[in-house]
């Protein structure tokens, strides 16, 4: 798939989950202390009038001071944002999983559409929620927007772009 995350991550000790860096540009809000999330790039497929987004799941970890083996409530959406009027033109609904410090949550893959229509181009922003032992309140948040944007046209992809369009 070309939306796979192409980075590799070698997780050789229980500490390497908690020293990986969040990849992406925080876009909105960032509070509490986030964990650590790694996101991929979105492909953008045309279809008649509409924008068919896919994107791999982020890669979600505990927070800093989850022990190997203890799970935490980890959730995220997807977020997209039309970029030249500024606005939301869609949103998914929560993907969750349970991740430890080495081991990133299964979460749901996201695919959407959006309108196809000129001049607009769309951001896609993951919005990753840590949430409290009682696994409804979060208590730690970070949006990370897609690390680039693959364009098809159909089959043919036509090169990676700044936004979807």
């Amino acid at each position: 798939m070309i939306a796979k995350l192409t980075a590799g991550i070698a997780l050789t000790a229980a500490t390497a989950a908690l020293t990986l860096a969040a990849t992406g540009t925080a876009a909105a809000e960032t509070y509490g202390s986030p964990g650590n999330a790694v996101v991929a790039s979105a492909t953008c497929t045309h279809s008649d009038d509409t924008i068919e987004i896919t994107m791999d799941s982020p890669k979600i970890f505990a927070q800093a001071g989850y022990q190997p083996g203890e799970h935490q409530q980890v959730r995220y959406r997807t977020v997209v944002y039309d970029a030249a009027q500024n606005t939301i033109a869609a949103v998914t609904e929560y993907s969750s999983g349970k991740a430890t410090a080495t081991e990133a949550a299964d979460v749901d893959d996201t695919k959407l559409k959006v309108v196809r229509s000129d001049p607009n181009g769309y951001r896609v922003i993951q919005q990753i929620e840590w949430l409290s032992p009682d696994q409804e309140n979060p208590i730690a948040a970070v949006d990370l927007d897609a690390t680039g944007y693959q364009i098809k046209d159909g089959r043919t992809l036509l090169g990676t772009f700044a936004v979807c369009k």
